[in-house]
């Protein structure tokens, strides 16, 4: 499906813009058009710093050895405890109260040997990818992740401005966020690192310039930090409450928000089920991530009669072939004070397995809602599954597609699946535009139309299926011919983005 030059293959984004390429392609997009969309609008990359406090870091049984008679130290504090058991040291910690230390180690009764590890200043990589704006402000999530790059930010940023296009909401697409492994970090740090990112990036962004939102790493708590941050010291601090959406519902966040994701998935199958003219009572699926997007998904999907086999996330996976008790996973990862790490393994309610083998469990779908690049073509190859409902951002490799398309496998792509985030984005800011607050019920009525109606438009261009409904109408879209899904939602999102440039001219 997508293009194997394997000039264009060489960096993630590269990657990514095959398939406008040939969306394109296929509708002979404006050539200048195309060269406004081809490259990002503005590239942020700046540094903030933070003032890191004292750690414990565990030592090995070996290395513990060598201080079998030092003395045990009795805190008088309360460290947190970091996910690979780091504890985190509130200020002067060792200063106080009975502490033995030697050689910068420290022996904490039961809790075993630690080293002590300074704290102090350090620097972290950060980004802002601003792509496109001629449909309204930029907008796009912030993502705290070890791995996050310029080249993938560019990449998630295009793809928000394809998705906002795609559900016809007034934004265009941007990405960011710093390079950095939250879960390494306190709450406090956390908290120091995300003012100092909104302190630097704040002459960039505004309620209608550039609007971030939750993505990897980050959550409607650092969100508010943002706001806070941002709205400091401004005359009309209320009217600035839209400079980030997927806030709590209690500082302006929208009802239905926390869900929306997982619930704009649920609805795509929904209509994929329902177009094949079959029901999702009894259909099994299985699930890659279990964090905000994979979590909800499954409670939806089981919710509507499905079936959940089996779940994986970076620490483990587990299966039950009679199906997993959603309900009962949710509370072990995400209420169970002892699951430090948040993850799935351990379950008991299912059965650990290697990770490999979760792709080749038969079932009638399979969800990748974790990170992308998940779906190559060996993986394609294990599949065995009727349907790939994209959660994720780009979790399919053009080899992957490859594979999935010779092999019958139909996609719901990503840029429509999980659009449900960005959608109740747009209705969490305009609640605060006009200092409203809508019942949970309005949110999700509006979003199952923006979904499923935008959804239907896809269809019926992979199909070359002009049609129109109460619902939908497809017919200024179709280009003619029958095209993979993945392009079909590319045709919709540059023909609404192109009509802004033709209609509106170029600035000079």
């Amino acid at each position: 499906m997508r293009s194997r030059n394997s000039e264009k293959r060489r960096t993630i984004f590269t990657e990514a813009m095959e398939v406008f390429e040939e969306a394109a392609d296929l509708i002979g997009l404006n050539h200048r058009v195309r060269l406004e969309l081809e490259e990002p609008n503005y590239e942020h990359i700046f540094y903030v710093t933070v003032a890191l406090k004292d750690r414990l870091v565990p030592v090995t049984a070996s290395e513990a050895g060598r201080f079998k008679d030092l003395p045990e130290t009795h805190p008088a504090f309360a460290p947190e405890i970091l996910a690979d058991g780091t504890l985190v040291l509130p200020d002067n910690a060792l200063r106080r109260g009975d502490a033995t230390v030697r050689d910068g180690f420290v022996k904490l009764g039961s809790r075993g040997t630690y080293r002590i590890e300074p704290g102090g200043p350090r620097r972290f990589k950060a980004y802002r990818v601003q792509y496109n704006d001629v449909r309204g402000p930029y907008k796009g999530g912030l993502r705290f992740h070890k791995e996050v790059s310029l080249d993938l930010f560019k990449s998630l940023a295009a793809e928000m401005t394809w998705k906002t296009a795609i559900v016809d909401v007034p934004f265009g697409g941007a990405k960011g966020g710093i390079r950095i492994d939250p879960r390494m970090y306190s709450k406090e740090e956390i908290k120091a690192l995300t003012l100092r990112y909104m302190y630097k990036l704040k002459s960039l962004v505004g309620p209608n310039i550039d609007i971030p939102a939750p993505d990897v790493g980050t959550n409607p708590e650092i969100m508010g930090m943002l706001f806070r941050q941002f709205s400091d010291g401004e005359r009309e601090r209320h009217m600035t409450r839209g400079i980030v959406t997927g806030k709590d519902v209690r500082i302006g966040g929208s009802e239905g928000r926390t869900q929306a994701t997982g619930q704009g998935v649920a609805y795509c199958i929904e209509e994929w089920f329902k177009d094949k003219g079959q029901s999702l009572k009894g259909a099994t699926f299985i699930l890659q991530g279990f964090g905000n997007v994979g979590s909800w998904a499954a409670k939806i999907l089981t919710g509507m009669g499905a079936r959940l086999l089996a779940v994986n996330d970076a620490d483990g996976t587990v299966h039950n072939p009679d199906g997993l008790d959603v309900a009962a996973l949710d509370q072990y990862v995400y209420e169970n004070k002892d699951n430090i790490r948040k993850t799935v393994a351990g379950f008991p309610g299912g059965q650990p397995i290697p990770a490999s083998e979760l792709f080749a469990i038969p079932a009638d779908m399979f969800i990748p809602a974790a990170l992308g690049g998940t779906i190559t073509a060996e993986v394609a190859e294990k599949l065995k599954v009727k349907l790939v409902a994209e959660g994720a951002n780009e979790p399919t490799t053009p080899e992957g597609d490859e594979v999935l398309a010779r092999r019958g496998i139909e996609v719901i792509p990503d840029i429509i699946a999980n659009a449900g985030g960005v959608t109740v984005s747009y209705y969490e800011w305009l609640q605060n535009k006009r200092m409203e607050h809508w019942t949970e019920k309005e949110v999700l009525q509006r979003l199952e139309t923006a979904v499923k109606s935008n959804y239907r438009i896809i269809r019926d261009i992979a199909t070359n299926n002009p049609r129109k409904s109460e619902l939908h109408d497809s017919r200024p879209y179709v280009v003619g011919k029958p095209c993979h899904s993945r392009v079909a939602a590319m045709v919709l999102a540059l023909k609404r983005i192109e009509a802004h440039y033709l209609l509106e001219g170029f600035s000079q």
